[in-house]
Parts: C-alpha cells; sequence; structure tokens
C-alpha cells in the first residue's frame, strides 16, 4: 500500500506541475487582497484580534476554500481521460488512490497558507512566532479538510462545470458567513448563530487562536472541529470512489 500512495502521488504531482495557473492565480490574487484588504481588517478587528491576523486567516481560509475545485479536479480528470478504470484495475484500494491524490494536494494548500502568513508578518509585523506549533498544526488540518472537501466534490461530482459552480458558489457563501471577510460582529446575529456549522469559522477562530488573540479553549475546539469535518468529507470521498468503482465494473 505505501509504493502505491507514492506511485499515485507522484502522478498527482506530474499533473499539477502540468497546470499550475490556478494555483498561481490564487497564490497572486489572495496577497493581492490581503493588501487592499488589511486596513479594513485594521478597523474592523474584535477584541483582541490583530488586523494583520484577521487578513492573513480571512484570505487564507477564503482562498483555499475556492482551490476546493483544484482537488476535486484530481478525480474528475482521470474519469475524463478514462484513466480511472485503469487505476481501479492496479491492486490499489480506493483509499489508496485517494491518498496518493490527497498528499501533494494538502501540501499546495500549506505552501498556500505559510505564503499568506509569512507575507502578513513581513508587511503587517504579524507575529508568527506566537504561533509556536500550534499555527504549524493547524494549517496542516485545515490544509487536510479542505482536501477531503474537493475530494469529496470531485468523486460524487459529473462534470467539470457542475464542480467549478459548486466548488465556487459554496466557497463565498461559506467565507462570507463565517466571518472571514467581516467579523461576524459587524454581521446579522443569525449568521453568528450559523457560523459555527460552517469549517471556514473553526478555520479563522483556530488562526486567531494560535497567535493569541483568542483563549486557549477556542484552538482545541476548532481543531477538533476541522478533524471531525475532514474524517467525514473522507469517508464521503471514499464512498463517492467506492461508488464509481462499482458502476465502472
Amino acid at each position: 500500500m505505501p509504493r502505491d500512495i507514492a506511485v499515485i502521488a507522484r502522478h498527482t504531482c506530474v499533473l499539477l506541475a502540468r497546470d499550475p495557473g490556478t494555483l498561481i492565480a490564487y497564490a497572486v490574487m489572495s496577497s493581492t487582497l490581503m493588501a487592499v484588504l488589511h486596513p479594513v481588517y485594521q478597523r474592523m478587528a474584535g477584541p483582541g484580534v490583530s488586523g494583520a491576523t484577521s487578513a492573513a486567516a480571512g484570505t487564507a481560509v477564503m482562498f483555499t476554500l475556492l482551490a476546493l475545485d483544484v482537488a476535486g479536479e484530481q478525480i474528475l480528470a482521470e474519469r475524463d481521460w478514462h484513466t480511472w478504470d485503469r487505476l481501479r484495475a492496479t491492486p490499489a484500494r480506493p483509499v489508496s488512490v485517494l491518498t496518493g491524490k490527497a498528499l501533494p494536494l494538502i501540501t499546495v494548500f500549506l505552501a498556500l497558507q505559510a505564503l499568506l502568513f509569512a507575507e502578513a508578518g513581513w508587511w503587517y509585523g504579524l507575529d508568527l512566532t506566537a504561533g509556536t506549533w500550534r499555527l504549524p498544526l493547524l494549517w496542516l488540518a485545515w490544509a487536510s479538510c479542505a482536501t477531503a472537501l474537493g475530494l469529496a466534490l470531485g468523486a460524487w461530482l459529473n462534470s467539470r462545470g457542475r464542480l467549478g459552480a459548486i466548488a465556487d458558489i459554496t466557497a463565498m457563501i461559506t467565507t462570507g458567513l463565517s466571518g472571514a471577510l467581516v467579523p461576524l460582529t459587524g454581521l446579522p446575529r443569525w449568521i453568528g448563530d450559523l457560523a459555527p456549522a460552517l469549517p471556514a469559522y473553526w478555520a479563522v477562530r483556530g488562526f486567531q487562536a494560535a497567535l493569541g488573540g483568542r483563549p486557549a479553549g477556542t484552538y482545541t475546539r476548532a481543531v477538533l472541529a476541522i478533524t471531525a469535518i475532514t474524517v467525514i468529507a473522507g469517508a464521503l470521498a471514499a464512498l463517492g470512489a467506492l461508488r464509481r468503482t462499482h458502476r465502472t465494473a
């Protein structure tokens, strides 16, 4: 199984490297948006939370969610190229296939988050050392969650058009309702009541807690919530992969 995962991960890296345009665009757009919105975040930041923390967390969460279609594309592309059946004809199990697909994507999403927080530290004085081990751990948890969500979409949807539409709409709605763009204190109360059901809400609060802007217990709850969502999304992705396998058998 480890060899199967390594082979599929290497194959996924090749696919990502051949068409990096979307990821590069997201990296540039997220950096630009963070620079433009930082003064707004600075004025609207909640008690104990710096504008730089809110800017980095909000843009990282937003553009990681927007990249869900990049993850889903890794499964849809295999089906469009009629190579999914070949993958499933190998001894590799669906879990191995999904894991091999996931590892490079997690690495990409980790890099995107690290880049944005590094820029916030460089340009706006965000003290990344305050995050110690908590910040990298949350980067990993959120990258895994976004990857699992994207793979689940790719496993269950039938076309790239549907994937792009659902991923983009979901990302924007989730980002807007979670407090990633505007603090929840500035939004209607019903949004604040709904927000804890969204993974982006926990990611934003977790980043703020990791950098000392919220109570320590908030960080633990955020990691647990994100991990639970990751497990559920991963299970849905595995079920979708099995469904495709049985359909083509």
